[in-house]
Parts: structure tokens; sequence; C-alpha cells
């Protein structure tokens, strides 16, 4: 559906995309602004717009993270309908409001009184589902500031890392409503901190005939998770910390919020598909440590939201190395053989070697995934390898890239030249690679808080997702592809990433290739904004390079002619935005 359904003959009218979007979601629709009741600590917006903006109103309001008053609208009138939900159409936009990285939170979203939905910042478009309820926002405008400089986009937002503007849909069940009134929204801010960050609500009067509202359908219509090939594609964040420890939840980790306030926000505002939270030992009751894993299964809802039992192995000696398990019989193994805080003594440092033989022992499958391999504070050996088990590394998180030294954005994570991600896969491991937040600041999918122990991690990219190709939402489906190494990391965006090798999907071992028959690569990749360029690595090198000018879609094909089939071979694909936002597929080695 576009502006011109009919061939060009004429222009689509309201009445009739008004009838598309019914059809389509199954809903009633009604315009979702019509008067604001009180702006509560909103700005409303400037009289100087750029033309970058959706709608070019001058009736907007931008609700702080940090406002205190809640911004409260009334809608268009509900019509009497026969359909069991109702979709108010809504111009949104969501921004920084700061050059410089910003402390995550939420927006919560009422109609008439009954709590709806929360949002957060995001610079692509996203579905938030609530228990009943469910947000869905099309970026169709996307601007990216270069990094720690700022766009002026009006005369309220003068200094913008980033903002996304697009139409949305608030859909809620009719039960809520009632016919011939209108329904009353409110809009209500949390945070944990200052922030900088706002959320936009434009008038919505012409919207049907201003704004491209076909993609906001599409996502809220959509049966089901993205297809690529055969699979499903899902988004997740599996390396999260909270501040609890044991039964005290007053902060005493080195992260924030409690065990559950993690699992809400991940499962709510951080929009995720699949979520681990990764404690340290010393946070897990040693004598009951179902009470920590149990949560996984508490929250877990195969098909919508699926949770893994993990920790994080805290080897100040030998790296840090995340834990996951296939199933909920999750067991804890120590860093320190007297069972105290993580120790730099070697003598009573548990041993990778020691960690799998034990992990191994209780019999449940498990991975595990080292991370911030080249951080000064918590470097990893590479010299401690498994292959059965090391089947991943973090090549993303807050702390920035561990790809190769000098990546681009220069975290705390590339300070040791020799052990980078290329480095490992130079010495002959055999990990695919994947992404995630390391957050810790009880914001899973969404960290970037000032708060927290390490504030100095925080930059301008998102704070890291992993994507996996299942079957279906199940733990098991899951934890079988990130075994499988049928997986990818991406800075944060859900980017889409597809890549094989002689029709071999990623994190697949090819048999030698017989001479003369060279290796043909495929890449199918949509961004959240315009790629810069698509990027092919061979053996620790970029061999091939395909600018993308900006293109929202990109596909190569490639054949590898100077391949060597004398030698073990591995390739993975880069690919990077106009904005700086990446994605990492997963290796695949010949040979």
């Amino acid at each position: 559906m576009d502006a011109y359904p009919n061939q060009g003959k004429e222009r689509i009218l309201p009445a009739r995309i008004e009838q598309y979007i019914a059809e389509k979601t199954g809903s009633a629709v009604v315009l979702g602004l019509d008067k604001v009741l009180d702006p509560g600590d909103s700005l409303i917006g400037g009289s100087r717009i750029a033309g970058f903006m959706e709608t070019h109103k001058r009736f907007e309001w931008y609700v702080p993270l940090t406002a205190k008053k809640a911004l409260i609208w009334k809608t268009y009138v509900v019509p009497q309908t026969d359909r069991d939900r109702v979709s108010f159409l809504i111009s949104a936009g969501f921004g920084n409001g700061s050059p410089l990285p910003q402390p995550a939170g939420q927006w919560d979203i009422f109609c008439n009184d009954r709590f709806a939905v929360s949002v957060r910042v995001v610079n692509h478009s996203q579905l938030w589902r609530g228990s009943e309820c469910t947000f869905a926002f099309s970026a169709n405008r996307l601007e990216a500031a270069e990094p720690y400089q700022s766009l002026c986009l009006s005369s309220v937002l003068t200094q913008e890392a980033f903002a996304t503007f697009g139409p949305a849909l608030l859909t809620v069940p009719t039960s809520w409503l009632e016919p011939g009134q209108s329904a009353v929204i409110r809009v209500e801010a949390k945070a944990e901190a200052e922030s900088t960050r706002w959320f936009h609500i434009a008038t919505t009067s012409d919207i049907l005939f201003r704004s491209d509202v076909y993609p906001a359908v599409d996502l809220l219509s959509r049966n089901g998770p993205q297809k690529v090939g055969k699979h499903n594609l899902y988004f997740g964040d599996i390396h999260t910390h909270s501040g609890q420890v044991m039964d005290e939840i007053e902060n005493r980790g080195c992260g924030m919020g409690s065990w559950e306030d993690n699992y809400l926000y991940a499962k709510g505002p951080g929009g995720l598909d699949f979520y681990a939270l990764t404690d340290h030992e010393r946070q897990i009751p040693p004598d009951n440590p179902a009470k920590y894993f149990g949560l996984a299964d508490k929250y877990n809802e195969n098909g919508r939201f699926v949770c893994l039992a993990a920790y994080e192995f805290t080897n100040h000696c030998y790296g840090h190395r995340d834990i996951y398990f296939r199933n909920m019989d999750a067991i804890v193994v120590g860093t320190n053989r007297k069972g105290l805080d993580p120790t730099m003594d070697p003598a009573i440092c548990t041993t990778p070697q020691e960690l799998w033989s034990k992990l191994e022992a209780h019999g449940v499958p498990f991975i595990t995934v080292p991370h911030h391999s080249s951080a000064t504070a918590h470097p990893c050996s590479w010299d401690f390898y498994n292959p059965k088990y090391d089947r991943l590394i973090e090549v993303y998180s807050t702390w920035g890239s561990s790809e190769y030294y000098g990546d681009f954005p220069r975290g705390v994570s590339d300070r040791y030249r020799t052990l980078t991600v290329r480095d490992a896969l130079n010495r002959g491991w055999r990990a695919g690679l994947i992404a995630s937040s390391d957050g810790h600041d009880g914001h899973p999918g969404n960290a970037q808080s000032p708060l927290v122990k390490h504030h100095h991690q925080f930059h301008f990219l998102g704070s890291g997702r992993a994507a996996v190709f299942a079957e279906e939402l199940t733990r098991e489906a899951v934890f079988d592809a990130l075994y499988a190494r049928c997986c990818y990391g991406t800075t944060g965006p859900p980017i889409m990433l597809s890549f094989t090798l002689n029709e071999k999907p990623m994190g697949s071992e090819i048999p030698s290739l017989k001479r003369r028959k060279a290796p043909q690569v495929k890449i199918l990749c949509e961004g959240t904004n315009g790629i810069d360029h698509i990027r092919i690595v061979k053996n620790g090198n970029v061999c091939h390079t395909v600018p993308a000018h900006g293109e929202f879609s990109g596909t190569v094909e490639w054949e590898d002619a100077e391949f060597d089939p004398d030698r073990s071979n591995y390739y993975y694909v880069r690919v990077v935005q106009v904005d700086r936002e990446s994605a990492w597929s997963s290796p695949i080695w010949i040979g």
C-alpha cells in the first residue's frame, strides 16, 4: 500500500486509508490527538521546525524523561464499532536532547486511567506490548549527528545527538472506551537520573493524508516475527546486571534495580524477544540459587518473551565468561575456590578448565561466552579455549567494540592490541559473534546511565543486542540457535543480516573445497537507517567492501577468487550504517 495504489491513477484518500488500517489490523481507527488537556511539564514546539521532522506542526509537545507532571490529552471521538480493539493514530517521536549519552528510562501510557503500555527512546521502529495493549512506532524520519556533535532541528530541539519521528498506533481493548466519547490518554515519565531524553506527540488531524502510516500498520499487523528464509529472527539482550545481592535489593551489586526490576524492563519498555540476567556469582544465594534462576521461569512466556537461566563467571585471572543453560536446572560455579569474592590469586582462582569440568559433570547443556576481551580492567586470556563450550564471543557491548584494536566507537574495550575478537579467530577459535549490553543500570536493551560504577562506558551508539535465527521463540530454540552459532550481534538497532557461504548459514563449518572451486558469498541486509558500507572479513583482514551510499537495504554476491584450499579460512560480515550503528555476523569456516 502506498500513496498511489491504483497504478498512479489517483491518490488514495484518508477515508480509504482508514479503511485499509482497520482491515489490516482488525481494529477500529481513531485519530489520536484532538486537544491537550494538561501539558504537565511538557515543552511546546517552537516556531522554527526543520523539514526533516515528520509533521511540521506548531502544535506539538515534548515530554522530558524527567518530567514530574504527566502530559494528558483527549482523542477524537470513539465511534460505535463491533471490533474488539481500537487503534489511536498518533504522530510521535523520540530524541536524546543532548550530544552526550543520556540516562535511559521509560514513559508509561495510560488510557482512561488504565495502564496500557510502556515505551522508551529508540532510534528505530519498535513494537511494544503490554498485557492487553500495544504501541507500534515507525521511525519514518531518523537522523543522527556526527559523534560528539549535535543536530539543530527546531527552536526547541537545538542539541540533538539523534532524533526520530513517525506515526504510531496505540491499540487498546474497545471495552476500555465509551462509544461517542473521547478517550483520555496520559503519559507519565519515569527515570532514575536526570536526563534530556524526550518523547514527542503532535496534533494528528491530517496525519492520514500527510504521513506515510503504512510501515506502522505493517508493524502492528505482522503475525509473528520477521522471517528470513526458513527461520524467524529474534532480538534479545543476554548480558545484564542488577543491584540485588542475595536478598538485599538496595543496589549493593554492580548494577541497579532488583532482579525483578530488570526482568520487567526487558519485557516491557526494553522491547526484547529474549533476555538473560547475568549477575555475578557473589550476588546469587549459594544455598538457594533457584531463587535467582527461578525468575527466568516466572517471566518466561514462549512465543513472546523468552528467558535463559544464566550468570557471569567473574574470573579476574583469566577473563569473564557468561554461562547460559538450556533448561532451568542451573548451578553456580564460583571463581574463588574458597567461596569468597573473585580473586587475583591464581592459587585459589578457579580455572576455565575447572569451570567446564564442573558444569559438564552437572549434566545440563550449557555454553560459555567470553566478553570485553581486551578491556584493561578485565581482559580475557585466549589461551583457554574449549570448542565444545566457548561457542560465542561477545563482540560489542556498552564497553565498546572488541572486534579489532581501534574500532569505532573506541570504548574501554580496545586497550590490549592482541586480545581482540580477530585475534581469537586467528588463533583458531571457532566462535560465533553476538552482542549484548552488559548493562548495569537496570534498563536491559537500553543501557545508558551514568549512575553506575562503570559510568565511563557509555557512548553515542546503542548498548548492544543479540540476534538469533530460530524456528520458534522458546528457551530451547534460542539456546540451540546460540549453540549452533546461528546468530549475530548489533550495536542495538534490530538490523537484519543474512550471510551464507556456498548456501551454508553463518556459524557453519564447511569441509575443504576442491581446488578451483571458489567460495560463493551471499549477503542480505536491511538497516534501520541508511547503510554506509558492507564489509567482508577473511582470516582477520578486510577482503571486500561494498559501499551502500545510504540505501536502507543491500544485497551482495561475491566470489573469493583468491581462495586458498590448502589452508583453513574463515569469513564474517560487518555492516556499518551512516549513523555508525553496526551488525556483525557469526563467521563461516572452510576446512
